[in-house]
């Protein structure tokens, strides 16, 4: 059978990746399911506020996927994996020192097996043997006395997921833009579950009359189960505390690794832990975006004595440092368990370094995908020499104010003025295209703008002003540069220096813009007249597409493409 063997060859692929083998990804994969699960219950609930057979009919629908055998064992595989590994994510906890959303869910997290044992036996459990866990018996035994207590655990399983789908969504370069939306849907989801339940349990109750929602011979049974199910669950939650507590007196009187930071602290930190969980037990600075989950480089530290002591770096770890080219010995502190001593300096400075300043994102730097562009005016120097200083002074002032306009007028931000040239960003706030679409058409208007300067200008200048315009869009790393008080909002890494090199080829073809293709793809537009070409660029194998245009006055509207070529939509 091909098509069983080709099923297995990919799972087998899948399963070997390192990826796959990292505990991490597991808990990821496995809160995931859980969470669709939570979601769709909690929006089953909702109904409530249409009707009580609303509720029925969804929850027809739901229970013929999750319970069925596939459905079942997904959901209970998902659950076991979950505790499993989180579980042992806190038998490795060397510290207790850590940011305050990651305690709040790790409390959560401990909090949601011991309170939903109960209603996990009593509605799945009680449906097992033979009995009626229907919207309409189960709304009937939990009004009024457990409103309170199930409305608490709806919340409490719901922000556990939350808090953990945030710090997995929060370093992807869309989540900015949608997190208001985000953030509107997480607290309306749990409110209207919670108001939907209610309100058809307050129905329920009033046209029951009075009728018990157990059939009498069923409670004792029900009883038991309920209670047998606590029994266990407390049982199994108390052993494992006491195993930790175990655990964690004999790490601390067997001691651990001396690590030494820069600038001469010394500490010791306990067996096992990792290098920033020992700077957070000790107390000591140090930055971690993602929460310790390896998923940015911002706990990244320079060994500069004991790296020969510590392991290769896992899947994880390889992936981040290759992701931004660290130098030998740069490490991330989320990842290295050290067991001898070690010499570090951390290289990310803390995000609470200052008053106020945790709350600016781009003081340490945040990543997107942005349009850059570089103007520069040709011959400016030699015509500056035919002219009085003050002229030239207020000639560039004047140039330079017009072109601001033209770059502000169309979303984007000047970067900073470079003698006679301009550095500008576009899609700084994450918009589709990465700006790509409002710097073509600033282009065009500073363009034109020139135009206009020439025409002010004509009995002055003994030759007309003429511009190279250069745009790149990729990714950049957008930060705060410079003294507290004067720094400024700027562009790092290797799209800049692509920008600046296109502009620069304005005058090898002897045109007015030199673009990447990606700006073009991304924009959805088309540059009447243009020419196309492949420039080498230091760095890479193969050359960079590149669009080169000798006037801007028509663009043409193409479909959009995303850099991995599928289509996008261009914003108008």
């Amino acid at each position: 059978m091909p098509d069983a063997a080709f099923g297995r060859s990919v799972g087998r692929r899948i399963l070997r990746s390192p990826r796959w083998r990292d505990p991490q990804t597991w808990r990821l994969a496995s809160g995931l399911v859980l969470f669709a699960f939570a979601l769709t219950h909690f929006l089953n609930h909702a109904l409530g506020l249409v009707s009580v057979q609303a509720m029925e009919a969804m929850q027809e629908t739901r229970s013929g996927f999750w319970r069925s055998l596939p459905g079942t064992w997904l959901l209970y595989g998902s659950a076991a994996v979950h505790i499993g590994l989180a579980v042992a994510k806190l038998f490795r906890q060397r510290t207790w020192r850590m940011p305050a959303w990651d305690a709040v869910q790790l409390i959560l997290g401990l909090a949601i097996p011991v309170l939903v044992a109960a209603h996990i036996a009593a509605t799945r459990g009680y449906a097992a043997m033979g009995g009626d866990d229907s919207y309409n018996v189960v709304l009937r035994a939990l009004w009024p006395g457990g409103a309170l207590s199930q409305s608490l655990l709806l919340g409490i399983v719901w922000l556990h997921g939350v808090i953990g789908l945030h710090h997995w969504l929060s370093d992807r370069r869309w989540y900015d833009r949608w997190s208001p939306v985000l953030l509107v849907a997480a607290v309306l989801v749990p409110t209207l579950a919670i108001a939907g339940w209610i309100e058809a349990a307050r129905r329920v109750a009033l046209f029951s009359g009075g009728r018990p929602a157990i059939p009498p011979e069923q409670v004792p049974l029900r009883t038991a189960l309920i209670d047998q199910t606590e029994a266990i669950v407390w049982t199994a939650f108390l052993a494992a505390a006491a195993l930790l507590a175990v655990l964690l007196v004999a790490r601390w009187m067997r001691g651990g690794p001396t690590i030494t930071y820069a600038g001469g602290r010394r500490v010791r930190g306990a067996s096992g832990a990792t290098l920033l969980e020992i700077s957070r037990a000790a107390g000591i600075p140090h930055a971690s975006v993602c929460g310790g989950r390896g998923r940015c480089s911002t706990c990244r530290v320079l060994v500069l004595d004991g790296a020969d002591d510590l392991p290769s770096p896992n899947a994880v770890e390889a992936a981040a440092l290759d992701r931004i080219e660290a130098p030998p010995g740069v490490r991330l502190a989320c990842q290295i368990r050290p067991e001898r001593a070690l010499t570090v300096r951390p290289l990310v400075p803390h995000l609470d370094a200052g008053p106020g300043l945790a709350r600016d994102a781009y003081r340490w730097g945040v990543e997107r995908r942005v349009t850059v562009m570089f103007a520069d005016l040709r011959g400016f120097t030699t015509l500056a020499e035919k002219l009085y200083p003050y002229d030239s002074v207020f000639l560039l002032n004047r140039y330079f104010e017009v072109m601001s306009l033209a770059v502000t007028s169309h979303g984007g931000e000047v970067d900073k003025f470079l003698g006679d040239g301009i550095m500008a960003l576009f899609g700084i706030a994450p918009a589709r295209g990465a700006g790509a679409r409002d710097a073509l058409h600033a282009a065009r208007a500073m363009l034109e703008a020139l135009e206009t300067l020439n025409h002010e200008f004509s009995s002055t200048l003994p030759g007309p002003l003429r511009m190279g315009i250069g745009l790149h869009t990729g990714p950049a790393v957008l930060g705060r540069i410079g003294g507290e008080r004067q720094a400024g909002l700027t562009a790092l890494g290797d799209s800049v220096n692509v920008a600046s090199r296109l502009e620069g080829l304005n005058k090898e073809f002897g045109s007015v813009l030199v673009a990447s293709k990606a700006v073009l793809d991304a924009a959805g537009l088309a540059i009447e007249g243009a020419r196309e070409a492949d420039i080498p660029v230091r760095g890479r194998a193969q050359g960079l597409p590149v669009v080169i245009a000798d006037d801007l006055s028509a663009f043409r509207d193409v479909a959009p493409t995303r850099s991995d070529g599928a289509p996008a939509v261009a914003r108008a």
